[in-house]
């Protein structure tokens, strides 16, 4: 399993952050007719641009679905195989090149970092790891802020379903996920932390799935 590396990484701040309220249509209008703009701050993303502002970041994160080069039937298990099987450099090789085509994915950039970090402590350092731990943060806080969570009427809206085990796993630090149900077309997963048996519920939505956008 992927060590919880974003836990050394996210400010605590981030976790009980101004919670930003994400309108999809009007980033959807954005996105589609100021293409160049978007690129502009894809760019500077991919650079782990420190200085984007918290709407840039959310522009960029609940945009990408918007933009043609978005698929939603690719999942990449090529790179969680390596990961999982101990051969870090070729995940890591894998993830940057899956990257390329979903740079905004947290699932993927995880998987990368954690590689990286799995191959700084082999005495083989990779010169990408700042980047990707920047990048980590960049879009776990865009997710984070996005709605309180606990609510289905304010959950946290992730554009990949496979960025939700990352918030859960390697953000939040959950123990494990003890049931799971729809609230609506809102998932509701009630989860436990170490050290504790008291069981939390935690609500997701997957805002590529949308309607009428």
């Amino acid at each position: 399993m992927i060590r919880r590396l974003i836990l050394l990484i996210i400010p605590a701040i981030a976790v009980c952050g101004a919670l930003r309220a994400i309108d999809l249509n009007t980033v959807a209008v954005n996105v589609r007719m100021h293409p160049g703009s978007y690129n502009n701050l894809l760019e500077r993303f991919q650079q782990a641009d420190t200085t984007l502002t918290p709407d840039e970041i959310s522009t960029l994160y609940y945009g990408y679905p918007f933009t043609p080069r978005f698929d939603s039937s690719e999942t990449w298990p090529e790179v969680t195989r390596a990961y999982e099987t101990g051969n870090y450099e070729l995940a890591l090789r894998l993830a940057t090149q899956a990257l390329e085509e979903a740079p905004l994915s947290l699932n993927l950039s995880v998987i990368a970092l954690a590689s990286a970090d799995r191959l700084r402590a082999a005495g083989k350092p990779a010169p990408q790891t700042y980047r990707l731990g920047m990048r980590c943060d960049l879009i776990a806080t865009a997710i984070l802020e996005s709605g309180n969570g606990t609510s289905p009427h304010s959950p946290f809206l992730v554009t990949d379903p496979a960025d939700i085990d990352r918030i859960l796993h390697n953000v939040l630090g959950i123990d494990s996920i003890v049931d799971r149900t729809k609230v609506g077309h809102v998932l509701a997963l009630k989860v436990t932390f170490p050290g504790s048996a008291r069981r939390h519920i935690l609500y997701f939505d997957n805002a590529a799935t949308a309607p009428n956008i």
